[in-house]
């Protein structure tokens, strides 16, 4: 069997994760486990004289998708969707580790790290498959958590015109519209009054942003559903963003088709975490007033 070999990718804005690493790495080699950084945290800790310079040459990567059995996402929720990027269609795992503030995804506190590596080494974890949405138009590429089409600040509202399957299904006045996958209804969706949907539902979510209608109210499709937006030639100018990487369209009346990408995301569950747990512990549920901070 091959040696495993860890990838560590992280958000270089945040402070706490130069210690971290290094503190990381120094475990890693003291247990023979092999290890890739990332190109520019191999930079940010030579820059901070934290490694050797033949150390960075040695262990830095431009590639970890290519490079590394297992990839470790150290930030947020919002690092482990860049890293989902990056990795692509590859079919490398990756497991978050959380030093941000909520962590659904990046689910494994930083203080559990070499724990979590003693349970990668013993193969006491579970790969959960997550399914993306791909978008093709004006404008392509695909996301994992979600697709959302918002207006323009300074404009009046959004008039976005949806098919399903080229049935149509509703014109869209509001603030906006938010297309996510079964991983990404803990994020913008929730926020809007969407459905919290497990990882691993046959499903895509429809949450309107601030709609016009109060009667207008979020939609679950099949996976297998192909959907059609385009903005009605009323609406206000418009950008569509997957996963937070947005875009100006341009045109109105212009077809966008989003259905499920032909790739998932692998993303890692420790064997002795659970969604439920996740969900408990990131949103106070069975919490009483008194015991939420």
């Amino acid at each position: 069997m091959p040696k495993m070999i860890y990838g560590i990718a992280g958000n270089t804005a945040k402070d706490e994760l130069w210690p971290l690493i290094q503190r990381l790495i120094a475990w890693m080699e003291t247990e023979e486990i092999d290890y890739q950084l990332h190109t520019p945290i191999a930079e940010g800790l030579l820059e901070r004289s934290l490694i050797s310079a033949e150390c960075a040459e040695k262990v830095s990567s431009d590639a970890l998708a290519h490079t590394s059995s297992i990839i470790l996402s150290i930030g947020g929720d919002g690092t482990l969707l860049h890293t989902a990027f990056e990795v692509g269609g590859t079919g490398v795992p990756i497991l978050g580790i959380n030093i941000g503030h909520l962590g659904f995804l990046a689910d494994v506190e930083a203080s559990r790290i070499q724990h979590a590596l003693h349970l990668l080494n013993t193969d006491q974890y579970q790969i959960e498959q997550r399914s993306a949405l791909s978008l093709t138009g004006p404008h392509t590429g695909w996301a994992l958590n979600d697709i959302v089409v918002t207006r323009q600040p300074a404009g009046g509202l959004a008039a976005i015109d949806m098919l399903v399957d080229g049935t149509k299904l509703n014109r869209y006045w509001g603030d906006g519209l938010i297309i996510a996958t079964p991983t990404g209804s803990t994020a913008y969706s929730l926020a809007v009054g969407g459905p919290i949907v497990m990882p691993g539902s046959n499903v895509i979510l429809v949450s309107p942003v601030a709609p016009h209608s109060l009667t207008v109210r979020p939609i679950v499709l099949p996976a297998e559903s192909t959907l059609t937006l385009q903005l009605a030639s009323s609406s206000s100018d418009c950008t569509i963003a997957l996963d937070g990487r947005t875009h100006l369209i341009t045109q109105k009346q212009e077809p966008y088709t989003i259905r499920r990408a032909d790739h998932s995301i692998k993303l890692i569950r420790l064997e002795d975490t659970h969604y439920f747990g996740t969900l408990r512990s990131k949103l106070s549920w069975g919490m009483g007033p008194q015991m939420i901070p």
